[in-house]
């Protein structure tokens, strides 16, 4: 993946930021292209980090345990960054050590990721600058630090930065989020295939799993949710229920790509068998709303009007409706949703580039659940649906 540091960088001069302390291990592969291991496996600050000034021609520095370095140079050779490890408890060692007995001066001091950031902020000219960092990624007790390393800086909120940022995607992340669609909409339609009555929710959940693990290139979301019936109409992974006739089979599941983050949600409401009429009325309302939303995407359309589409239309027939939000933006992992939301306050208009999860949900407490979701693309002159194939109705 390119890094888009510079997309970054252009943000924090429009904010009057000199420079930013990049924390969190997906924002640090979105601005580098690439993520530490065990930075992403922890997620503890410091682990791995990046500082950056806001001026395109300064190099960014990043850090990483020493056992990591050799693979972060790898993958930022020819790139405009300095990798500068710190010592970790792993104890690489050369071969001249090893082979030869080569003695080597031990140092005075293990240097810490703390040592390397108070450096990288010297070498960037940012101990007294206005600083950006990820306050809803990092602990107190780092924040803390950081106020009393450099009492002189002023620190900035950014989080909502690389969120808005990460909101339109780059030629190559629609291709990624292309790829990962095509994998998840293949794992639903074959789970399309097997459901009847008589089936269990851990049956049609293993389906998708094993259908998206032979891709090779991404895994289903530990998250993705598979039941029937009641189980529907509330927040459980797949349990031991067993499909029967009249239930909603009810999906929302998706598929992620490990260590780059970039994540998927899609949702299905299959009615099964001799269902009650009020369900398949709700069933059909629900699913329009969704298409009528889908249909008027388009460049310039202020996003709160996309939500009234879906939420009027299904309230007209269901006074009763009432949803916050008909879906949102997505992006990387770990969050599935974020902002913008398609909700009555967002006036952001919709621009190309942006991946939408277009939703139309209603859950019935103690009976049945549905949602109805697609990923969408925006495109330079309307729109284009990445879960196409599985069908919304058996």
């Amino acid at each position: 993946m390119q890094p888009k540091e510079n997309r970054i960088k252009e943000l924090l001069r429009e904010r009057g930021l000199d420079g930013a302390i990049v924390s969190s291990p997906e924002n640090f592969h979105y601005v580098t292209g690439f993520g530490g291991h065990q930075h992403t496996v922890s997620r503890q600050a410091g682990f791995t980090l990046a500082v950056m000034r806001s001026d395109d021609k300064v190099p960014t520095h990043l850090t990483t345990m020493d056992f990591e370095a050799a693979t972060f140079r790898m993958k930022a050779a020819g790139r405009n960054f300095v990798v500068d490890p710190y010592d970790t408890w792993v104890g690489l060692k050369t071969w001249a050590e090893i082979a030869e007995g080569a003695a080597v001066p031990n140092k005075a001091k293990m240097e810490s990721s703390t040592d390397k950031l108070i450096a990288f902020m010297k070498e960037c000219n940012l101990c007294n600058k206005r600083v950006g960092i990820e306050l809803d990624y990092l602990p107190v007790p780092y924040y803390n630090m950081l106020l009393e390393t450099f009492p002189e800086a002023e620190f900035v909120n950014i989080s909502d930065l690389f969120v808005y940022a990460r909101s339109i995607k780059t030629p190559e992340e629609i291709q990624m989020f292309r790829d990962l669609c095509r994998i998840a909409d293949h794992g639903f339609t074959e789970v399309s295939k097997i459901v009847k009555i008589g089936i269990s929710e851990k049956e049609l959940v293993d389906c998708f799993r094993e259908d998206v693990i032979k891709s090779g290139f991404c895994v289903p979301s530990a998250w993705s949710m598979f039941s029937t019936g009641p189980a529907g109409a509330r927040l459980t992974l797949p349990e031991h229920n067993i499909v029967k006739d009249g239930d909603v089979v009810k999906f929302d599941a998706g598929v992620n790509a490990e260590f780059d983050f970039y994540t998927t949600d899609t949702s299905r409401a299959w009615i099964i068998g001799n269902a009650e009429p009020a369900l398949l009325k709700l069933k059909d309302r629900l699913y329009e709303g969704q298409r009528r939303m889908i249909a008027a995407a388009k460049p310039g359309l202020p996003i709160n009007e996309l939500y009234h589409t879906a939420y009027d239309y299904v309230k007209e027939a269901f006074p009763c409706y009432r949803r916050g939000h008909q879906g949102h933006s997505i992006s990387m992992g770990p969050a599935t949703a974020e902002a913008p939301y398609i909700n009555a306050a967002e006036t952001r208009p919709l621009e190309a580039g942006m991946v939408l999860a277009m939703e139309v949900p209603c859950y019935i407490d103690g009976v049945n659940g549905f949602n109805i979701e697609d990923m969408v693309l925006i495109t330079e002159d309307g729109c284009e649906i990445l879960t196409p194939n599985t069908p919304h109705y058996l």
